[in-house]
């Protein structure tokens, strides 16, 4: 169980998924260094997805490209250096789009980048931290689409988790980041909205995706999953030490986490709909087959509608909503087994408030009401506000 503290060493602000880009965020690092100026002696917790790592081609020089990244965001970079050259702190949690930052030489990279001592107390954490009994975390560990196979051992080109793989090899590319969450729509929903955004490009675009999705479907389950658990468990004694906790602990909470869909061939071919889709094309195959008056393509037509009237009606889409659900699920189940008071993360873009879970959502994408952060006073108290957007 977490041992609780009287008092943190200094008060928290705590956000998740800014999605600073070459192309991205700027507005949104403003106001994250309008914030870190308001509050000097509070430590900063970037809960994961703090880079788009994602958007570039995995083969760049990762410390490089993170310091990079970086300095497309000036005002942040001197808020961020005047921050830390004045003992303030900064840590940086793994998120699914920046897990690659959580590699050796990042954090001496930005250190240079921000000009500021190798000593400073800037921290790169790839699962998770506590503060007094508060325990924070991105969160994708617990979405199936975004779940690496152990969260202390970077993945490789091709075990990337499906929702990371679709964004590096279709939607970056292609740049249709408009559907970043496909997950929440159908395949017809998807479809009429592609016509709308991309005209003519559109059956462009499609051709590309469903070789994308195809590559995808045919490298699942056949990687070396098993060898990252392995190398990431051969690290999990001396992270719960770092953390101090009973590595018996850390196991039950890394227990507690999804089953990746990339792992397994037949839940991504379902996860991309390519069942609606064979479904789809030997409904109307078969309906102008039937025109001919043949027995077999019209009930080969009929099995076709049957299956898709079957497979709408048990869910339309079949993501909406399941990340929220299962982060919101593992946060309360984490809570009672490592004894809590709060759980924190992000990584849905919703934010969401219980007794012993609170999702920040998004500094990025927020709505009107302003960019959710979550201030944790020097006991540890929360508090859920709004940073101007």
């Amino acid at each position: 169980m977490l041992a609780s503290k009287e008092a943190l060493q200094r008060p928290a602000l705590v956000l998740s998924d800014v999605h600073l880009s070459s192309t991205g965020g700027s507005a949104a690092s403003r106001a994250l260094a309008a914030l870190l100026e308001s509050a000097p002696s509070a430590e900063l917790v970037l809960a994961g997805d703090t880079l788009d790592l994602s958007l570039e081609p995995r083969q760049q020089h990762v410390p490089g490209l993170a310091a990079a990244l970086l300095q497309y965001h000036p005002r942040l970079t001197q808020a961020l250096r005047r921050h830390l050259s004045h003992g303030g702190a900064v840590t940086l949690l793994g998120g699914n789009h920046d897990a690659e930052a959580f590699t050796p030489g990042v954090r001496e990279r930005l250190l240079a980048s921000l000009g500021v001592q190798a000593g400073a107390p800037l921290e790169l954490e790839p699962w998770m931290l506590l503060r007094g009994d508060v325990l924070i975390e991105h969160g994708h560990r617990y979405d199936p689409d975004n779940a690496p196979a152990h969260p202390l051992e970077p993945w490789g080109p091709r075990t990337e988790p499906l929702g990371v793989a679709l964004t590096r090899r279709f939607l970056a590319p292609s740049g249709t980041l408009a559907f970043a969450h496909a997950h929440e729509v159908t395949p017809v929903a998807g479809l009429a909205r592609a016509f709308r955004l991309y005209g003519a490009r559109t059956p462009l675009l499609l051709a590309r995706y469903f070789q994308v999705a195809l590559q995808l479907v045919a490298e699942a389950g056949s990687q070396d999953y098993a060898g990252e658990r392995l190398r990431g468990d051969a690290k999990l004694t001396a992270r719960a030490a770092a953390l101090g906790l009973e590595p018996a602990l850390l196991r039950r909470l890394l227990a507690v986490g999804a089953r990746p869909t990339h792992e397994d061939r037949r839940a991504t071919f379902l996860r991309l709909y390519f069942d609606r889709v064979a479904a789809t094309l030997c409904g109307v195959g078969g309906a102008g087959a039937a025109l001919t008056g043949s027995a077999g393509a019209a009930l080969l037509a009929g099995g076709a509608a049957w299956y898709l009237a079957r497979s709408v009606r048990a869910g339309g889409s079949r993501g909406a909503g399941l990340p929220e659900r299962r982060l919101r699920e593992a946060g309360e189940r984490i809570a009672e087994l490592s004894g809590a008071r709060l759980v924190v993360m992000g990584h849905t873009h919703r934010v969401e408030q219980r007794p012993r879970y609170v999702n920040v959502g998004s500094f990025t994408y927020c709505g009107a009401e302003g960019r959710p952060y979550l201030r944790l006073d020097e006991h540890g108290s929360p508090r859920l506000e709004r940073a101007p957007r």
